[in-house]
């Protein structure tokens, strides 16, 4: 039994150090000394109006924010909703310089009719669907909540810079209780709540993740760790 305890102490400790534990979230190391990071806190208000919690991100309902970059396009972002005392984290790594415009959130849920062709089109009655809220997958819809006034932010070169903290108001129309093919879809109504541009409370937070990937950002991150 100590010895079992010792290996696994041991293994613990050669993740964290590798760089390979879960605590964290995946990051591609910088391509460039001149390649930049963006991170973002979303959530979502409490039934009760109290605070807020995280949103749920699944292959049949999740969230993901809406950036635009320097040439318009939009710009993928990870998720990571294992953070403890905040709520989701929502990055994107290895950006050029340049002017970055964060117009609001994307809501996307499936159509169970239309995932259900899809199965057909590939021959494939097994099909198990993904979060995916940046592919145009035929089964997905989405759902876009603008915020009032965009946000932008000139990013430099190099560094690493939030866009802010934000929340949203939503329900379903049924979530897993319901039946109907658009049984995820967030009800007319749906609002961002919360809106605190620039807030740099989650670049500070992500400051002391120091795993092998996260290390070489956070040493160009120049906001102060909490």
């Amino acid at each position: 039994m100590k010895r079992i305890t010792l290996l696994l102490v041991a293994s613990i400790y050669f993740g964290l150090s590798a760089g390979y534990a879960q605590l964290f979230p995946q990051v591609d190391r910088p391509t460039g000394d001149d390649m930049s990071l963006l991170v973002l806190q979303f959530g979502r208000e409490k039934a009760d109006g109290s605070g807020y919690e995280i949103v749920l991100n699944n292959n049949a309902t999740g969230w993901a924010p809406v950036v635009k970059g320097p040439d318009g396009e939009i710009i993928p972002f990870r998720k990571y909703d294992s953070a403890a005392d905040v709520n989701n984290i929502f990055y994107s790594e290895n950006l050029t310089a340049g002017e970055y415009t964060l117009v609001g959130f994307y809501h996307v849920y499936v159509d169970y009719g239309k995932l259900e062709e899809y199965k057909k089109e590939i021959n494939n009655p097994n099909f198990i669907m993904s979060y995916e809220p940046f592919a145009n997958n035929s089964y997905h819809i989405k759902q876009l909540v603008e915020l009032d006034e965009p946000v932008k932010i000139n990013l430099e070169a190099g560094t690493v810079k939030s866009l802010g903290n934000y929340a949203v108001k939503f329900e379903w129309i049924a979530g897993g209780f319901g039946s109907t093919d658009d049984r995820w879809k967030a009800k007319d109504g749906v609002k961002i709540v919360l809106a605190e541009p620039l807030d740099e409370y989650i670049a500070r937070y992500i400051k002391t993740w120091r795993t092998r990937s996260w290390r070489p950002w956070n040493e160009r991150n120049p906001s102060s760790a909490l």
